[in-house]
């Protein structure tokens, strides 16, 4: 393993897939849009596997490039009425996210998710205090998408990071051509869409691909596990 997590002052976590699961809440919204469009849903595993890039790519994988544009103007109206179904944080995120705290490390969230959802998502699941920032896509100030370069540099400047110096924690090829494309470490995390096996093409490295946050913490960081009773062993 070639990452020196000693020298990382900043880490930036892609959302959907590593810090949270929301995808019963796309497939929801996903089901509801497509029934209106008159077509016969597809189920969760295949929502899970066309999620990844942006709303646009995912809906053109569903219900192809034709309908792709009118199905993201129905995703975009309805998401907000259901996106906190059944979503939850995933294993050691808070734990890992409170442990970069203490050791002086900042955190933010950098996602292809509409700015809006992810605001109200992080706010929703009690993410928000534990971070220094969140950046998504759809406004004026981030119209770009992962792994467009110029997001990524938008993303450090706000943060007034530098690339060797920030890791990019992802579960997508995505996030490490995002990571890649400006030159920053990256580390995966295969809670999301992606398998290993599915993850090592991009990133040939095994010993980055990690099950959870808290092997990530453990291994990157040497964070101790949460005690049993403690507020964090109750996500493992």
């Amino acid at each position: 393993m070639a990452l020196d997590a000693e020298k990382i002052r900043t880490v930036l976590f892609d959302l959907d897939g590593t810090l949270i699961d929301n995808f019963t809440a796309i497939h929801r919204c996903y089901s509801d849009v497509a029934k209106t469009m008159g077509l016969v849903p597809k189920s969760l595993a295949a929502i899970r596997a066309a999620v990844g890039g942006s709303i646009s790519l995912t809906m053109s994988r569903l219900i192809g490039d034709e309908l792709a544009p009118e199905g993201v103007r129905r995703f975009r109206a309805h998401f907000p009425e259901v996106m906190f179904e059944g979503v939850f944080v995933l294993p050691g995120v808070k734990w890992i996210l409170r442990r970069l705290r203490e050791r002086g490390v900042r955190a933010a969230v950098f996602t292809n998710k509409d700015a809006d959802a992810t605001d109200a998502l992080l706010a929703h699941l009690g993410l928000t205090p534990l971070l220094d920032a969140a950046f998504g896509t759809g406004t004026e100030k981030m119209p770009w998408r992962k792994p467009q370069r110029e997001y990524s540099e938008a993303v450090l400047s706000a943060m007034g990071a530098v690339p060797a110096e920030t890791l990019m924690v992802g579960d997508s090829p995505f996030d490490i051509r995002a990571a890649g494309a400006v030159g920053m470490p990256v580390a995966c995390v295969a809670t999301g869409t992606h398998m290993p096996e599915t993850l090592l093409p991009a990133l040939p490295d095994p010993e980055l691909i990690f099950g959870n946050m808290f092997q990530l913490g453990d291994a990157l960081w040497r964070f101790p596990k949460p005690a049993p009773g403690d507020e964090d062993a109750a996500e493992e």
